[in-house]
This record gives C-alpha cells, sequence and structure tokens, in this order.
C-alpha cells in the first residue's frame, strides 16, 4: 500500500489523544476512605468487568475515528500484483495477446509513440508466459492472421516472435473491437487447454467499442473465458485532423482550375495560429495559408490545382504536425480528362444556323472550350445507331424512344453517364410518362401533365444542396428576370418509393411556382428535365447569357466522372475493374511514399466480361501503385490513394466505470504500463472511500455507545 499525499500521516499520532485523556482522568481523583464506601463497593465489584469493557470500547472507537480521518485524508492506494502475478493460473492455459495497431497507437508522447510502448508491453508479458501454455498473437487489424497461432515456444522461438513484433508498424486503420474479438473467439474454440484467456494491448481510446462486445463478453464470462487489459496510453492533451480533401469539381479538366476542399479539425484546447500547410502536387510542394483554427472547432480551407496533362494525379495537403501525425495528411487521386464527350440529340433538325433543336446548346457547351467534345445528331439516326457510352447525353425535344433504346439509356445512366432532357412541341407525351417515367421508377423526374402557355417574370433558383446550377444564384436578380417563357411542359411531383431522389432545382416566377428545371439521381448518374425547349420556340432564354453559364455548370456536374475505386480509406480492399476479358496472371502493390514490402494484388472474375484486380485490406495510408503484366497489353500500372480512418481520431479514453460497461458480467482485470521495461504494476485501488464509511461508522457508535454509558444507573 501507498499513500498519494503520505506527510498527511502525521496526523495519526493524535489517535495517541483519547488513550492520554483516558490515563490522565484515571489520575486526576484522591483515594478517600469512607465508611458507606464499603457498601458502595461490594456494588461496584459486581460491575466492574462491564464496565471496563464498555471503558475500552468506547476509547477504541475514539482512536479508530482519529486514525481513519487522517488515513483517509492521506489517500491510501491498494498494492497492485506484479506482472507475474497478474498473469498467474491455475494450470496450463490457451492465451490469445491481442496487440492494438490502430490510428490512435500512434500518438506521440515525448519521444515513444504508443505503439512502441504496446511493443515492449508485449514483450515482457511473452518473457513471463512458461513454455507449457499455448499462445497466439494477434494484430487487431488482422486478427485472421496470427503472428503466431497456438503456438507452445521454446526460448529461440520467443526471441523470433518478439523481434518479429518489434519490426511490426502501427496502421492507420479504425479500431472495430467487436470483429477482433470475434476472430479471437473462433481461435479459442481450437484452444487445447480448458483455461483460456485474452490479453489486450491497447490505450484504451473510446474508437470502436461498441455495445455488441457486452454480449460476447457475457457468454465468455458463462465459458470461464478470462479477459485482461494492459492499458498503455496516456491522457491526450489534444489534436489536430485534417478530415477530408474532397473534389469539388465533379469532372477535372487539362487547363482548368479544379477546386477542391479541405476540412480541418481542431480538438484541442488551444487554438491553432494561422500558419501554412503543403500542397504537393505531383511531387511539386507549395505553400497553403491556413486561418486561425479556434479551439474545438472544424473549418473549411478551399484549395485550387491545375493540371498540364490528362491521366492520374495525386495531391497531398498537409497541415502542421502534433501528437498524431497520421491524421495530418490526406491525399486524393484525380482523374484528369482532356475532353468531355457530349452527344447532343437533335429531335427537330433546321436548315439555318440556330434552327436546330441543338445549335444554342452546341454554342454554349464549345464556344472558347476545347475540352468538350460535342457531337450533334439526328434523333432519327441516333435511334437506330449503336449506343456508345459518352460522359453526357442530351435529348432535345426528341419525340418519342423505343423500350430498347429507353433500356440502354437505363444501364448507362445507372452506370453514371449523365442525361439531360429538354420538352418540345415533338415530345410523346403519353410515350414519356409510359416509357422514361414509369410511374416514378424511370428516368424522368416527373410525370409530364400538358404543355400550356405560361407568363412567367424570370427564373427562381431553389436552395437545393449539391444542385448542378447552384452557381446560378450568383447571378444578379435582372439577370435571372430576363428569362421569360412563353410555353412550358407542365409537371405533376408524384411521392412514391422511385420519387425520394427528385429535387426541383428552379422554378418559374409565376403564381404557381412552376417546376423549371428537376433533377433525380438514377444509380450513379444524374438526370435534368428542362421544362422548356432548348431552341428560341419556347422561350428567348438560349439567346441570353445566363443560358449559357447555366447549361456549362449543368453539363460539367452531371458529366459521368471517372470513378474506379482509386481513392479508399485504410482498413479497405482493392476491388477495380479492368479493362480487359483474359485476367493477369500476378502483379503486386508498390508503396510509392513509404518503406514497406509490396503488397500482392489477385485477379478474378465477375460474371462472362469483368476482370476484376483486388487485395487484402490495405493497412497503411499513402499512395500504392499496381503494377502487373497483361496478357495482350504488356505492362499495366494503377495509382491508389490510401487516407487514415480519423474515425480514431476521436481522443477520449475510457475509464474503468466505461471500460466495465461494455465487459457486461466480465470482471474488469487491468494493468497500467508505467515504464519502458519491468516497471508494470496495477492500478491499486484509492481507499479513502472504505475509510470515509469507517469514520462515519465510528461516530455514529461513540454518540451511541456514549449516551448509553452515561445514562443514570
Amino acid at each position: 500500500m501507498h499513500f498519494l499525499a503520505p506527510l498527511l500521516l502525521t496526523g495519526t499520532v493524535l489517535a495517541t489523544a483519547p488513550i492520554i485523556i483516558h490515563l490522565l482522568n484515571r489520575r486526576r481523583f484522591i483515594r478517600v476512605d469512607w465508611a458507606p464506601m464499603e457498601y458502595l463497593k461490594l456494588t461496584l465489584k459486581t460491575n466492574r468487568r462491564r464496565l471496563r469493557l464498555e471503558q475500552w470500547l468506547l476509547l477504541a472507537i475514539r482512536t479508530l475515528a482519529v486514525l481513519a480521518l487522517f488515513l483517509a485524508v492521506a489517500r491510501p492506494i491498494s498494492s497492485g500484483t506484479n506482472l507475474a502475478g497478474f498473469l498467474a493460473v491455475e494450470g496450463r492455459a490457451s492465451r490469445v495477446i491481442i496487440l492494438d495497431d490502430s490510428l490512435s497507437m500512434s500518438y506521440q508522447t515525448g519521444e515513444q509513440s504508443a505503439f512502441s510502448r504496446a511493443q515492449n508491453a508485449v514483450r515482457q508479458v511473452l518473457n513471463q508466459l512458461g513454455p507449457q501454455d499455448s499462445v497466439s498473437v494477434v494484430l487487431a487489424s488482422q486478427p485472421e492472421q496470427p503472428l503466431v497461432r497456438m503456438a507452445h515456444l521454446t526460448e529461440k522461438e520467443r526471441d523470433q516472435l518478439i523481434a518479429r513484433i518489434n519490426e511490426i508498424n502501427s496502421s492507420q486503420m479504425a479500431s472495430h473491437w467487436i470483429s477482433t474479438l470475434e476472430e479471437v473467439d473462433r481461435q479459442l474454440k481450437e484452444a487445447t487447454f480448458p483455461i483460456k484467456e485474452v490479453i489486450v494491448v491497447t490505450d484504451l481510446w473510446s474508437a470502436g467499442w461498441t455495445s455488441e462486445v457486452r454480449d460476447l463478453c457475457d457468454r465468455w464470462s458463462g465459458e470461464q473465458v478470462t479477459l485482461r487489459f494492459i492499458d498503455i496510453g496516456n491522457e491526450p492533451t489534444g489534436n489536430r485532423v485534417l478530415r477530408s480533401l474532397d473534389q469539388d469539381s465533379r469532372i477535372a479538366l487539362v487547363d482548368q482550375e479544379v477546386k477542391l476542399t479541405a476540412v480541418i479539425e481542431n480538438s484541442s484546447t488551444e487554438p491553432l495560429k494561422s500558419g501554412q500547410a503543403l500542397l504537393d502536387v505531383d511531387g511539386n510542394v507549395t505553400p497553403v495559408t491556413l486561418p486561425e483554427i479556434p479551439a474545438e472547432k472544424t473549418v473549411t480551407v478551399p484549395v485550387s490545382v491545375r493540371f498540364d496533362e490528362p491521366g492520374q494525379h495525386v495531391v497531398t495537403l498537409s497541415i502542421p504536425a502534433d501528437s498524431l501525425m497520421e491524421d495530418n495528411v490526406r491525399s486524393k487521386l484525380i482523374n484528369v480528362r482532356q475532353m468531355v464527350d457530349v452527344v447532343l440529340v437533335d429531335g427537330e433538325p433546321g436548315l439555318n444556323p440556330f434552327e436546330s433543336e441543338t445549335d444554342f446548346l452546341a454554342l454554349a457547351l464549345s464556344a472558347g472550350n476545347s475540352n468538350w467534345q460535342v457531337t450533334q445528331t439526328e434523333s432519327s439516326t441516333w435511334k437506330s445507331q449503336l449506343l456508345t457510352a459518352p460522359d453526357l447525353i442530351v435529348l432535345a425535344n426528341v419525340d418519342q424512344l423505343s423500350k430498347e433504346r429507353v433500356a440502354e439509356l437505363e444501364e448507362l445512366v445507372s452506370l453514371g453517364t449523365g442525361l439531360m432532357i429538354f420538352a418540345g412541341d415533338q415530345c410523346d407525351l403519353q410515350l414519356y410518362n409510359e416509357r422514361l417515367f414509369k410511374g416514378g421508377n424511370g428516368l424522368l423526374p416527373a410525370k409530364i401533365n400538358q404543355i400550356r402557355d405560361l407568363q412567367a417574370q424570370g427564373l427562381v433558383i431553389e436552395p437545393i444542396a449539391d444542385s448542378p446550377i447552384e452557381l446560378l444564384k450568383n447571378l444578379t436578380p435582372e439577370l435571372l428576370s430576363r428569362v421569360r417563357p412563353h410555353r412550358f411542359a407542365d409537371v405533376v411531383l408524384e411521392q412514391g418509393e422511385g420519387q425520394r431522389q427528385v429535387n426541383v432545382l428552379a422554378r418559374w416566377n409565376d403564381p404557381q411556382q412552376s417546376p423549371a428545371v428537376l433533377e433525380k439521381r438514377f444509380g450513379e448518374g444524374r438526370v435534368l428535365f428542362w421544362t422548356v425547349s432548348a431552341d428560341k420556340s419556347w422561350s428567348d432564354w438560349p439567346a441570353e447569357a445566363s443560358f449559357v453559364l447555366a447549361m456549362r455548370l449543368a453539363a460539367q456536374e452531371i458529366a459521368a466522372e471517372i470513378q474506379r475505386g482509386e481513392n479508399l480509406i485504410a482498413g479497405e480492399p482493392i476491388h477495380l475493374e479492368l479493362e480487359t476479358i483474359t485476367a493477369p496472371q500476378a502483379g503486386e502493390l508498390v508503396w510509392l511514399d513509404r518503406d514497406l514490402k509490396p503488397q500482392e494484388v489477385r485477379f478474378g472474375t465477375e460474371g462472362e466480361s469483368k476482370t476484376i484486380l483486388s487485395s487484402d485490406p490495405i493497412r497503411f495510408s499513402g499512395v500504392v501503385e499496381a503494377t502487373w503484366q497483361g496478357t495482350q497489353s504488356g505492362g499495366q500500372t494503377q495509382k491508389f490513394a490510401i487516407n487514415a480512418n480519423v474515425e480514431d481520431s476521436l481522443q477520449e479514453r475510457l475509464n474503468e466505470q466505461e471500460l466495465q460497461q461494455y465487459l457486461g458480467r466480465m470482471p474488469l482485470k487491468l494493468i497500467r504500463y508505467q515504464g519502458k521495461e519491468m516497471d508494470l504494476s496495477t492500478a491499486g485501488t484509492e481507499l479513502w472511500r472504505y475509510l470515509a464509511v469507517v469514520l462515519l461508522g465510528c461516530l455514529i457508535s461513540e454518540s451511541m455507545l456514549a449516551a448509553w454509558i452515561g445514562r443514570r444507573r
């Protein structure tokens, strides 16, 4: 036992005060013989033993009360056991040691990380285990791949295992304790010895602990499985997290500005003064000025980049370092295109310039913009052609579509191709509703009720999040008031399962607030329906500057973006569809910014024509490149950006009471790591609460006993 305030123990000498007072009171009286006292002596002699017992009991209670008072204020702590005593069991045991290697274990205290302390703790545990016990050692991030599995280690094998553990790096994955413990549970079922024990070496950060753990621990408690914790964590002192780096522009084009947004959280109690982040674009580093981030606040920082060449480009943003550096870096792999392929299907061709339905659209998308490859085709020709997969398809006043062509469009849009539909006099409303709307399950966002005349005084942009035409709100009201249609397609917004992804992006400024632009999410793609025609037959809008801006914004936001799964979170596997039918034989992942061993990748097939490149879950953050030899195309490469799982950055540690809630009926057995070597000891329990109860009991007992002894007899 030791004390948190040992100097206060000097007050225990006051416990002698009741004894001294008692002795002084005995000596204060003078003995005088008096004849009637002889009779009184006879009476007292019979009660002497009882009176002496009462006096000694009262003295003991008073002395104990003084001792309890000063022992309580000195805050005694019960002594813990050493490591050998903590691990001692009666009989041979099957043990599983879980080494927490999640992101939070990279937290640095001084010159040592939490993971380094955990490695030292595991080494000491292995040195304390006897050769008769079987032991498994697993990493929390991949428990299905134990470093050793139910092995009886010789001294040489133990040294080799310790050397292997010392070479391991902590991952950037998030904790998920129920998955880890369930896999350990499966391994315990193969255990040889009836005594089963699980030892978890962790920093006890709260991330990853869920209520499902309680059910498993309750079952373990009934099966006599022992669960022990070695706490190697320190109290966190604050952290800065780069939570995300997202691409705002749906597509990235050569020689055009690509906008990104970084989200930075300052969870410390001190503000982050204005500083500089580092922006790395394909190896070229430039500084980015950061605003001041108040304590416990989150800010967004806009970032702009420009690319000179098409292809894969890696953008990495790093904020100033702190104690947990792994969540201060974020990478984004951006697919930059040379151009966007747009097909304009003209339902009403004209002989002269700007008489065709799609002439104004073609001008709006291609004027001064070489990155848009615009192809105009007549609807009669397009309906019989083999449907290709452009980035964007525009149907302008197309009269009708066959069921087969509609099915092909649905497949393309569901895979990511953008679709814009313009109304017009040629549209067959009944077929549009039957084949494109399909009661809310088709491509068309709303049912077309009728074509009717309209007297509107402008366009009103709705405040919809992630709207393709959101930037039109920045235009002056005068520009939007010049949009005055005189005919439009009146639609009916129905409620249903298929209508949940429908939004009205803009309305006409008429008394009914009639919808002008509607959007529907369809699989991975987006569909926009404009209730006016694309030419000047229904309005003069195509001749306005706002029409050019609206078409470019909408086209760029809904055009198919290249999503091949190149941006991942640590813990996710790679799953990439290759543009080949014959699967390559072998390949590997090579780290471009870390000194790590290459990782194997696999090749398989899905269906009859899909070849899939896949891997095990990626444990580390950084940029990797998959390389393989194609059967026909030769050497192939593909880059991937892996980011840390910042869910594990939440700096909250579990105390004993909180941890016990997750353990259910399983008794908590906890040992705290306090040094680099054998300085492992259990955290003793503070005893002042128990001494306070003793003191209260003494005071109550003393009052009652004193009243009893002093009663008139």
